[in-house]
């Protein structure tokens, strides 16, 4: 077996039948000791998880996605308030805070409130998605400029200063054939913003502390994105989260939470039918510890504390562009 990323032989079995996103279903996880990724063997995109994501308001983890587009238009800054919302949007708010007037693609984008707050500052913006479902809601509600396609099906005579793909590439299967198309489609000084859960802010030994799959394919490092881009001869660089709080974060938590739960087998995320599986702690309770940790002068607090322990944020943004 290759490697997905650096093609490389160095692949080890480090767990069988590792729970699936839904009850009944298993998966062998492997890992690159060359580049740092983690992954599972797939040839093909499984569409029933993204019917389940895209037909349900309630699915852990996603839920959230419907109530941005409900809720951004109400927003003076749409991408402010994304990015205070949420670390992954993050990158893309600092890069544009103070740029002109740019030709951007959104790939992965869901049910458009990126691309719609993005559009909000002045800029030339597209989306695309390969949800039918998402898409609809997208044109009915933002406008007609979001199209459902893939990056290989996708038409256009366009070279973008600008293509993002916020949480996508973790779900894919050849993220490097993704790299080379979004590449092909850059202008001269164009360039790539890419976000995904960071595996160097996790305990070296953690088995996919990310999506179960087959929801997410791999399990991304910084030395996995370093391969990718010199397989399509670009520079790449990372975000620094330094003096990033997001509002619904606690970065000290989240450390101490990801060391307590590296050895720790998760659960399916939904059951056979795709409905959501239910956790044991009542919702109420959640909250009441959520408010607490997510209180400004206690997460900032701990933000502080927190980088006594580690440089790395949960969150991984990566910043592609050609080489000259």
């Amino acid at each position: 077996m290759k490697c997905p990323i650096c093609e490389s032989d160095n692949v080890r079995g480090i767990y069988r039948h590792f729970p699936g996103y839904i009850a009944g279903t298993d998966f062998d996880i492997f890992e690159c000791t060359k580049c740092d990724t983690q992954f599972i063997s797939t040839e093909t995109l499984d569409p029933k998880i993204y019917n389940i994501v895209y037909s349900s308001d309630d699915i852990p983890g996603y839920y959230r996605y419907i109530n941005y587009a409900k809720e951004i238009k109400k927003k003076k800054n749409p991408l402010r308030y994304l990015s205070q919302e949420e670390s992954v949007y993050y990158p893309v708010y600092d890069f544009l805070i103070d740029k002109p007037r740019l030709d951007i693609l959104e790939v992965g984008c869901g049910y458009g409130y990126l691309t719609y707050s993005i559009h909000a500052l002045g800029h030339n913006i597209e989306g695309i998605d390969i949800s039918r479902t998402a898409i609809h809601y997208a044109n009915l509600h933002f406008g007609d400029y979001y199209q459902v396609a893939t990056l290989n099906d996708y038409k256009t005579d366009k070279k973008f200063d600008l293509i993002i793909a916020t949480e996508l590439i973790e779900h894919l299967i050849d993220p490097a054939e993704f790299i080379r198309l979004c590449a092909n489609l850059l202008n001269t000084h164009g360039k790539i913003i890419l976000t995904t859960r960071n595996k160097d802010c996790y305990h070296k030994e953690s088995v996919w502390r990310t999506d179960l799959p087959p929801m997410h394919t791999m399990w991304l490092s910084k030395t996995s994105f370093k391969h990718l881009a010199e397989k399509a001869k670009l520079n790449c660089f990372f975000v620094d989260f330094t003096k990033y709080v997001g509002r619904n974060e606690n970065n000290l938590a989240w450390f101490f939470y990801t060391r307590w739960m590296s050895n720790k087998l998760p659960k399916a995320i939904v059951n056979e039918k795709g409905d959501a599986n239910r956790k044991g702690v009542g919702r109420f309770i959640r909250n009441i510890f959520k408010n607490i940790l997510f209180f400004a002068p206690v997460r900032y607090s701990c933000s502080y504390i927190n980088r006594l322990f580690t440089k790395e944020h949960n969150t991984l943004g990566v910043i592609m562009n050609k080489k000259n």
